[in-house]
């Protein structure tokens, strides 16, 4: 029922960082608000932000209810991720947003579909502790989301993600690898 990580297996693709960690992920079967339910139903963390932008009608609950519509609400597609830090794209300064996913589409990848981070949350169970995560996605009201673990459990939260917010070089991000290349 709930998207399962089907696991890591390693790429070669036109980015820097030749042996990348590419995830198979697979979404569907869920509309915005039945997924907003299982995320809950699995005690997941929110941040009142991240809870905000599952509630967007035009970030978040249209593309995603309208995508499940097409899908016929059983049809699952499988998406091909891949998680990289920022330095990966062969950044040496904080690069801002504007050219973070310039460079990352310059490089054979794309933004995620906003359900991805909601779909990821509840599939990645094993993220280790302390860790986090963005997720590279058309910005929700100024945001995207943010998957970590802390010491009170897995999260969904956001970050801020203007057009001229900067970028740490070991922040981590996950895009969609382009169809053609995966």
């Amino acid at each position: 029922m709930f998207a399962m990580l089907a696991g890591t297996v390693m790429t070669r693709c036109t980015f820097q960082k030749k042996d990348a960690p590419k995830l198979l992920l697979t979404i569907g079967g869920m509309t915005a608000e039945e997924l907003e339910k299982a995320l809950d139903a699995e005690k997941i963390n929110f941040s009142s932000y991240a809870r905000s932008m599952l509630k967007n009608r035009k970030g978040f609950i249209n593309p995603v209810n309208e995508r499940e519509k097409k899908r016929g609400g059983v049809v699952a597609e499988n998406l091909h991720l891949v998680r990289l830090r920022v330095r990966d794209l062969g950044f040496t300064h904080y690069p801002t947003t504007t050219k973070l996913f310039a460079r990352a589409k310059e490089r054979g990848l794309d933004l995620c579909l906003p359900e991805v981070g909601p779909y990821l949350r509840l599939a990645d169970k094993d993220q280790p502790l302390g860790t986090w995560y963005y997720i590279a996605m058309e910005p929700i009201a100024g945001s995207v989301f943010r998957l970590g673990r802390g010491g009170d459990g897995l999260w969904l939260s956001s970050a801020w993600a203007d057009p001229d917010d900067r970028w740490g070089l070991d922040c981590e991000f996950v895009f969609s690898v382009r169809k053609s290349d995966s």
